[in-house]
């Protein structure tokens, strides 16, 4: 088990067990939700205000989309949740895959808690799980944050978030002819719409019920997935 993390193992045995299929080092933590789902979760220290880094490397070999996802819960010293958490998806890729992103603990939050889920029926694999201090000035912080959180939108952006009866996609410059798929978070397929290339698209949601739902948007060169919400 990785040092300093509590898993679902106590509670169902075999959902978490250490593997050699690594990423790196000697041993990967292997997650297999049953009837219920498997996880591992930690709590840290940060500082309030402070830039962070966060980085997990994770092979999804079910079948389904989207695997489970990590859960980023900022914490008072009382360990009371602040604000909403950040949810990384975990999308399926057969090798070792790096989700990263920049993310900033909300002024007085004192703890961190990191999550990994794994949706029921599903197996993967987690290794190389860390939440780095940035270690930059204020201005550097806010410049490198802004332009890391574009990168890892891979150069569009989603709203309104909650959304109600559409959703606009935009793009900074023409992409070409692309295609945007949305799944629900058991990875099913919910819709299928195609574009030619023009820089704010609309997708509407009037046939999509209340939840969370992840878009996933495909060009010839590039592709990218943004978590949205639906709240009608």
């Amino acid at each position: 088990m990785p040092f300093g993390w509590y898993t679902s193992e106590a509670s169902d045995s075999g959902s978490a067990v250490r593997t050699a299929d690594m990423h790196s080092g000697i041993y990967a933590l292997k997650l297999t939700g049953s009837d219920t789902l498997a996880y591992a979760t930690t709590l840290s220290f940060v500082t309030a205000g402070q830039y962070y880094k966060f980085s997990g490397w994770s092979k999804v070999t079910s079948s389904a989309f989207v695997g489970g996802s990590y859960i980023i819960t900022w914490l008072k010293l009382s360990q009371q949740p602040m604000m909403d958490p950040v949810i990384i998806p975990i999308l399926r890729h057969t090798s070792y895959y790096n989700n990263t992103q920049i993310v900033q603990a909300p002024d007085s939050a004192v703890m961190v808690s990191i999550n990994i889920t794994v949706l029921p029926q599903m197996t993967v694999y987690f290794d190389d799980v860390t939440l780095s201090d940035t270690v930059l000035t204020a201005i550097e912080e806010n410049e490198i944050a802004g332009v890391a959180l574009r990168q890892q939108r891979n150069n569009f952006v989603i709203y309104p978030n909650p959304a109600k009866t559409d959703l606009t996609i935009h793009f900074p410059s023409h992409t070409g002819s692309s295609v945007i798929e949305i799944f629900d978070v058991s990875g099913n397929l919910v819709k299928v719409k195609k574009f030619k290339g023009s820089k704010d698209e609309n997708v509407a949601l009037d046939d999509i019920k209340n939840g969370i739902y992840f878009l996933v948007w495909k060009s010839e060169h590039n592709q990218g997935v943004e978590k949205f919400i639906v709240q009608k």
